[in-house]
């Protein structure tokens, strides 16, 4: 079997801008998720029966932790070939670190205090609807 050969500084790059895209995918992703079940339980919170908030409610939480663990690779992917830019002396990324680091901590805490936000407004809006029957 032949030796792998290196990536190039190009390819580094696209591999790079590719993990960015896929993580902004994610992101959109969650963003859309989170607003339909907002919408959803807007519409329809007293007419949603317990057992299907209970299922909907799972179901979201557990996309929501797929996605968050699916950015968090993505995350670590890009870091990865920055590592090594860095390794074969190439220039890593044309902004501050600091940026990608507030970047990344930013949408980590929206995609988890959004999904604990959403999760808790199913629920408020799901007893306010148990309360008036």
């Amino acid at each position: 079997m032949p030796a792998p050969e290196q990536m190039s500084m190009p390819q580094l790059y696209d591999v790079i801008y590719h993990a960015l895209a896929l993580g902004d995918s994610t992101l959109q992703i969650w963003t859309s998720f989170t607003f339909a079940v907002i919408v959803a339980v807007h519409l329809a919170g007293d007419r949603i029966g317990r057992s299907t908030y209970r299922l909907g409610s799972s179901l979201y939480a557990l996309l929501s932790l797929v996605l968050v663990l699916r950015y968090c690779g993505d995350a670590y992917q890009i870091l990865h070939y920055q590592k090594l830019l860095v390794e074969r002396r190439f220039e890593p990324w044309p902004v501050p670190d600091i940026l990608g680091v507030l970047i990344g901590v930013g949408t980590f805490t929206l995609m988890v205090g959004g999904t604990i936000g959403t999760l808790w407004f199913a629920r408020t809006s799901r007893s306010r609807a148990e309360e008036s029957t």
